[in-house]
């Protein structure tokens, strides 16, 4: 998928563009995340954002992976842990 360079061009997607509630915990989920690196990212100059929020992801992703995977998990009633599902 292409996406733009820009970061002020992303979005996530509405209602109208996926079958997909719009507040369905998954969205809530992906708009948290983003909402916390777009404010870890506050903190640095604009030149440096692009860098810092991937190294941001790349540090945190197993963590939310999991942590996502978890949620996930419970939200199918699966008794399993989130690795085994």
């Amino acid at each position: 998928m292409d996406m733009s360079d820009d970061a002020a061009n992303w979005s996530l997607p509405g209602p109208a563009d996926s079958c997909a509630d719009a507040q369905s915990p998954e969205m809530e989920f992906l708009q948290t995340q983003l909402a916390v690196i777009e404010a870890y990212l506050q903190r640095f100059p604009c030149e440096q954002r692009d860098l810092r929020a991937l190294a941001w992801i790349e540090a945190h992703a197993g963590d939310y992976r999991q942590r996502w995977q978890a949620q996930a998990a419970s939200r199918r009633g699966c008794g399993l842990s989130a690795r085994a599902c």
